[in-house]
């Protein structure tokens, strides 16, 4: 936690402070979602606060981040991975707010992240509901900023009780590998892995270069290998074949948080609470997780019927006309492979369609119920409320706008 000290540098900032809009440094990494929507989060708080003087450098990447030369900020929120930028911070004598996901040791700057470990079961446990036994990580050990998402990994693999595969590179590949030599690696571990396999990547750009490397291994995707990345990279995981599902972490949320815990602290208050895990709000799935790993055609068939036309008010009894087979087998086969009956995995997909409207859209929600197969809206608010821990409305503005 920082302490505002009460020196003659402090006194004038404040002074200058009730003159004039706060100038906040943000050293956060634009080139993904992830830091976009931070920044933006920052940005909201501002506007419904402020006005602030927001400066940033959008070009600079995680690790390399730097104090601006003759830094005149008031407060800086900053992405804090390393221990030279941490100290510099703490020289310039000014109010900070990290966002990093990485805890440095000594650095006690406030802090507004992820909830790492709920971010990596909720990706696991999306995987297990495919069937999927083998359920890899794929992080980048060269970037140790990156490291504690490969301790969450091996948390939830361990209290799973399942077999931690992490991405370990070849020693050939050498001290400093250039882009070309980490495509070649990645591809001989993806080759290498047991199949079917879940592949978890930190990033929707590590995930491309899983599903491009599958692509040119002639590897199925998802059938050989289910890919989920640990953040919606709603561009950048679209425009790639397959599409990559996606854990939902609420970037705004944290921007938002961050901005409102340096408000305090320009203010001559204390932060509370020091540190602040915000959790995920979802998986946003698309066709590279969209598969349930099992040997039953029948099974098969049946889940994809159900993904198609569960938006149409489908009933067990139509999924036996699709796919014709005695209910009582039909429901057996689904307790034994999903843990659950064919009656919940049509609520599952007609409310997970709801959340993805919910958080791609502006629709009424009456609209969303009727796109999504149910006749009456209040029959679907108290069953989204069940399945995600907030009604529809509250979950829109649960994600959107944090107050």
């Amino acid at each position: 936690m920082i302490t505002m000290r009460k020196t003659s540098r402090n006194k004038t900032r404040r002074q200058r402070a009730k003159a004039t809009p706060p100038h906040v440094t943000l050293l956060i990494a634009a080139w993904n979602s992830y830091g976009r929507g931070i920044i933006e989060g920052v940005w909201q708080y501002a506007q419904q606060h402020g006005p602030w003087l927001l400066d940033m450098d959008p070009s600079e990447p995680d690790e390399n981040a730097e104090l601006p030369v003759g830094l005149n900020s008031d407060g800086v929120i900053a992405s804090v991975h390393t221990q030279p930028l941490a100290a510099k911070l703490r020289a310039a004598k000014i109010p900070v707010v990290n966002v990093s996901g990485s805890r440095l040791e000594g650095v006690d700057f406030p802090r507004v992240t992820s909830d790492a470990e709920a971010v990596m079961r909720m990706a696991v446990a999306h995987l297990r509901e495919k069937g999927l036994a083998n359920i890899a990580f794929c992080g980048e050990p060269h970037r140790p900023f990156i490291d504690f998402w490969t301790d969450a990994y091996r948390g939830v693999m361990n209290q799973a009780g399942l077999d931690p595969i992490l991405y370990q590179p070849s020693r050939k590949l050498g001290p400093r590998p250039d882009e070309e030599q980490r495509r070649n690696d990645h591809r001989r571990w993806i080759e290498s892995l047991p199949k079917p396999v879940g592949v978890i990547g930190w990033a929707t750009s590590i995930c491309r270069q899983i599903a491009m490397n599958c692509e040119t291994s002639g590897i199925k995707v998802p059938e050989e290998v289910a890919i989920i990345s640990l953040e919606t990279e709603d561009l950048l995981g679209r425009v790639v074949h397959p599409p990559l599902s996606g854990v939902d972490i609420p970037v705004e949320k944290i921007g938002y948080e961050a901005a409102r815990q340096l408000d305090r602290l320009l203010r001559g208050k204390a932060a509370t609470p020091s540190e602040i895990h915000l959790p995920p709000l979802g998986v946003t799935t698309r066709q590279s997780t969209d598969l349930v790993a099992c040997d039953d055609p029948h099974i098969q068939q049946a889940l994809r019927f159900i993904r198609d036309h569960a938006h149409e008010g489908l009933d067990v009894r139509a999924v036996l006309k699709a796919v014709p087979m005695a209910r009582r087998t039909l429901e057996r086969r689904f307790r034994e492979l999903l843990g659950r009956s064919p009656a919940d995995e049509i609520r599952r997909v007609k409310i997970e369609k709801v959340r993805g409207l919910l958080h791609s859209t502006n629709m009424p929600i009456p609209e969303i119920a009727e796109a999504c197969g149910f006749d009456y809206v209040e029959h679907m608010i108290p069953i989204f409320k069940k399945h995600h821990g907030f009604t529809p409305s509250a979950y829109r503005r649960h994600r959107m706008k944090p107050r």
